[in-house]
């Protein structure tokens, strides 16, 4: 489904001005969205589980662990899969306003495709270098988009996501380093000609609704604080979207439809998409894996 299509049907969650900033610069941040009784939920789960990473030595089905990670010292880089860790992750995803805030952006029909909980701890051990969600999960057309949440107050020294306005209409660039092997993210060679002189910061209270298109360029820097920085992420399409790559962390609802109806017919963008590794047969740790060369 087309920006166009799209503009069809009224935004039901977004106001027009917002949802037009959307389709104009390839990301949004909203603050009060997010009913207060939700947010302490999704912290109540986080911290539950990061208290349950302790248990664990090596990063797994559930967790991402960083290098510092210990029983006295929990560092979970990303909890995977995030919809399939507790029940009422995906009653969030698929029940809340998030998935009304997806059917404004990619249209009435919305599929889900993937979710994960990520964490910034203080430090340079998250920092993330600049990419397009895309190349690690292609699909047959480009309106998939990534619905985050910020679980805490994140400002611009928490190092929030960074974005590059206009870069969803620019090229689709090779996530991958001189040899072949996927790095997940934009080679420095490309990153040179890339003006980054307008990127802006996804700041925001605890609440704030990030949407980040799948063809934007961003990045997050390190977090300064003394505090970590977590981040519910969700990637919803429209219903005529289909991956035609396997998922790199696929869960037990994607492809579920979660708001209207499935498709008919597929919608096929002719734009090229680079080919990702087949992720059903290496296995995928995380983009903090991938930008780190530990795969």
């Amino acid at each position: 489904m087309t920006p166009d299509t799209i503009r069809t049907h009224k935004p039901t969650v977004l106001t027009e001005q917002q949802r037009e900033a959307y389709f104009e610069t390839g990301f949004l941040a909203v603050e009060g969205l997010i009913p207060a009784e939700w947010l302490r939920r999704l912290n109540e789960l986080s911290e539950a589980f990061v208290d349950e990473s302790r248990s664990h030595t090596a990063s797994g089905e559930a967790f991402d662990l960083g290098p510092k990670h210990s029983p006295a010292s929990p560092h979970v880089r990303r909890l995977r899969a995030l919809v399939d860790r507790h029940p009422d992750f995906w009653r969030f995803a698929s029940e809340s306003v998030l998935a009304d805030i997806a059917a404004d952006l990619v249209g009435p029909d919305v599929k889900f495709h993937s979710s994960k909980l990520n964490y910034k701890w203080p430090g340079t051990g998250e920092v993330v270098q600049w990419h397009q969600d895309i190349p690690a999960w292609p699909h047959t057309n480009y309106s998939p988009v990534t619905l985050g949440v910020y679980l805490t107050d994140c400002p611009a020294e928490q190092g929030p996501l960074t974005c590059l306005p206009g870069s969803q209409n620019g090229p689709i660039y090779v996530h991958r380093d001189d040899a072949g092997t996927w790095t997940g993210s934009v080679r420095p060679t490309d990153m040179a000609t890339v003006d980054r002189s307008r990127a802006a910061d996804l700041v925001g209270r605890a609440g704030t609704v990030i949407a980040i298109n799948c063809r934007t360029l961003h990045a997050s820097r390190a977090n300064l604080t003394d505090r970590v920085r977590p981040v519910a992420l969700f990637v919803y399409s429209s219903a005529d979207a289909f991956a035609w790559m396997p998922a790199p962390t696929p869960t037990s609802h994607t492809g579920d439809i979660v708001r209207g109806f499935p498709a008919t017919v597929a919608h096929l963008d002719s734009f090229p998409c680079p080919v990702p590794p087949d992720w059903s047969r290496l296995g995928y740790g995380s983009i903090f894996v991938a930008q780190k060369a530990e795969m």
